[in-house]
């Protein structure tokens, strides 16, 4: 009997190429997997890892980057300290090392520029992971499609992407960005100091 689509996806080892700061509690790791890896935006990967006693852990991450960003993947991972999988990726990973993947996975929350608009995307914290690669697979096309995030954090020291986010607003393509932070006053004058409601 099969386990579905992850059953048709088998583990594959991939490097990590380079790893980059976010926020003071998530971090992008950007792998290069061993096998010509497609996928959309929108969809996840399994991470596993395995100790040197065999025992192992995983994890499932959105994927951050949008198809067209080439040979790597971004995994924009947030520590949780009661976590099994995070805590080594925040505390002893390093570029170089490698890890098993398996993706890409889940094909409902997913989108492509030629599914069109306009659309409406709502996250908070590290739930923006796949709304952005979204965001990126759109200005990767030169989309045309509208395109609004609300996306809600804590502070705006936590907003994860905040500044390519700000940046791909700045451009007026048809891009709209709405900040909302629920313990700090609002930066911006278009953003708000609340929990997302109606």
């Amino acid at each position: 009997m099969s386990d579905g689509p992850a059953a048709q996806s088998p583990w594959q080892t991939v490097t990590i190429r380079r790893i980059e700061k976010r926020t003071p509690r998530v971090t992008s790791f950007f792998l290069e997997p061993s096998r010509p890896f497609a996928y959309r935006a929108g969809q996840h990967v399994d991470v596993r890892l395995t100790a040197p006693d065999g025992y192992q852990a995983g994890r499932s991450y959105s994927i951050a980057s949008a198809p067209e960003a080439g040979e790597t993947i971004e995994l924009a991972i947030e520590r949780l300290d009661d976590g099994e999988v995070s805590p080594f990726f925040h505390d002893i990973a390093a570029v170089g090392d490698e890890v098993e993947l398996r993706g890409p996975l889940g094909g409902h929350f997913v989108w492509s520029d030629g599914d069109g608009g306009p659309l409406l995307l709502v996250g908070g914290g590290s739930g923006v992971v796949p709304l952005m690669a979204m965001i990126r697979h759109r200005a990767a096309r030169r989309s045309a499609v509208p395109v609004a995030l609300v996306f809600s954090a804590r502070v705006w020291d936590e907003l994860i992407f905040r500044d390519e986010l700000i940046d791909f607003h700045d451009r007026r393509d048809g891009f709209d960005l709405v900040l909302t932070l629920t313990r700090e006053a609002a930066r911006r004058p278009a953003d708000y100091s609340r929990r997302v409601d109606a």
